[in-house]
């Protein structure tokens, strides 16, 4: 099942790449839904249908990255990544609504430089679950990409190398 799962997310976030970048064709696009609503019950089976306002799905991460507003800049820890956004677990998030700057360091080292907004955030007694959702502002084609190359690492990096002998267009074979 995990397999199945990382071809269907990895096919998921290509055809989503390819709708923001130059569109889908009508069979694409019928695609791209099908997989959506599968992904979406298989990785929150308790979220009801139409209750999710992101457009991506989101994938657990494992990246270190550095926050700042225009004051301070802050250390975090990406745990959720989406090509639309992030939750960054921090012990002290911005409020929201604040513009931020995140360095995110790649795994083959180096680092990007994104824009983002707050959309939410956990604050508490426990600072282990403290946190911010983070919305990505515009951003160069070559940020872009590198977003996407960080997706689709997290998809492999949880659900392990696609199963390359599913059927590419049957996001419900098993």
């Amino acid at each position: 099942m995990q397999r199945n799962l990382a071809s269907l997310l990895l096919q998921y976030a290509r055809l989503d790449r390819k709708r923001s970048l130059e569109g889908l064709s009508a069979s694409e696009a019928e695609l791209l839904a099908k997989l959506n609503r599968y992904l979406s019950n298989a990785l929150t089976p308790n979220v009801p249908p139409g209750a999710e306002r992101r457009t991506s799905i989101r994938v657990p991460a494992e990246l270190s990255c550095r926050w700042a507003p225009v004051v301070r800049a802050e250390d975090g820890r990406i745990t959720t990544l989406s090509r639309t956004g992030a939750f960054i677990r921090t012990p002290s998030p911005a409020p929201v609504g604040q513009e931020i700057s995140i360095a995110i360091e790649l795994p083959a080292g180096g680092s990007i430089e994104v824009p983002g907004s707050v959309a939410n955030q956990i604050v508490g007694a426990d600072p282990d679950r403290r946190g911010m959702g983070i919305r990505f502002g515009r951003m160069a084609r070559e940020a872009m990409d590198r977003i996407d190359g960080l997706y689709e690492h997290s998809i492999v990096q949880q659900y392990g190398s696609p199963d390359e002998t599913r059927k590419p267009d049957d996001p419900t074979s098993e």
